[in-house]
């Protein structure tokens, strides 16, 4: 909770090991990650991702039961998808979050999982599948989306989910993994001001989570991990 992770080389939302979880990140940020955000391997289960700044690509490689709410997604540009998901079971969510997305990407939102038809425990092994039986795992369904209307419209996932770009903060400047002469670049946080403008598209967009959001200042809860008009956290060594 309420970490800020500036220069990390690769995933700062690190789920290994995740066995069952749950594993709760909450107001957290992240910035300056080349590599991504978010591993999660081997069916890592049970991971909740709530009110977070992520300014970088996500891409939850082996995944089940896992929830995104609230979040900020801004891509660095690291990979062509903003934010993609490999669930083995298809009760896997998101919504409530706002994305930017990588200019000329072929493809910006990915949303694999087994077939809306198979029940699939986290290994991805057919429940249905009588004990003993033989058979394959079910193979995941790729699909993939230029736009989140598109990407929204085909899984179910994000529809309430909303556009923004770097100008929705106070002082933050997007970065270019693939510009290799700045990639090792390293950043000071206190160079940077990650609060939201007033006005901008991320105020009241949220839902209520409990424990969460309940100290929200306007009509519904902000996205991102800093709400407008709340204290900041304290972030760093203290006296």
């Amino acid at each position: 909770m309420r970490n800020m992770m500036v220069n990390s080389a690769s995933h700062p939302f690190c789920n290994q090991p995740a066995i069952g979880g749950p594993i709760y990140w909450i107001r957290n940020i992240a910035y300056h990650a080349p590599g991504g955000s978010t591993r999660t391997t081997n069916g890592a289960a049970g991971v909740l991702f709530y009110n977070n700044s992520i300014l970088t690509e996500t891409a939850a490689g082996s995944s089940a039961n896992s929830h995104w709410r609230n979040n900020l997604m801004l891509g660095e540009n690291s990979a062509p998808a903003i934010f993609s998901v490999n669930t083995n079971t298809n009760y896997s969510s998101s919504d409530y979050n706002g994305f930017r997305t990588n200019p000329g990407a072929a493809f910006s939102f990915q949303w694999n999982s087994p077939p809306a038809n198979v029940p699939a425990d986290y290994s991805g092994l057919l429940v249905a599948r009588p004990r003993g039986a033989a058979g394959a795992n079910p193979t995941l369904e790729t699909r993939r989306f230029k736009t989140l209307a598109d990407y929204s419209l085909a899984t179910g996932q994000d529809q309430h989910s909303v556009e923004v770009d770097y100008d929705i903060f106070m002082n933050v400047k997007g970065l270019d993994a693939q510009d290799l002469k700045k990639v090792q670049t390293l950043y000071k946080a206190e160079d940077f001001d990650f609060r939201l403008k007033p006005g901008s598209a991320p105020i009241d967009r949220g839902v209520i989570l409990p424990n969460v959001t309940e100290e929200f200042t306007g009509k519904a809860p902000d996205l991102g991990a800093l709400e407008v008009g709340q204290p900041l956290p304290h972030y760093g060594p203290r006296p």
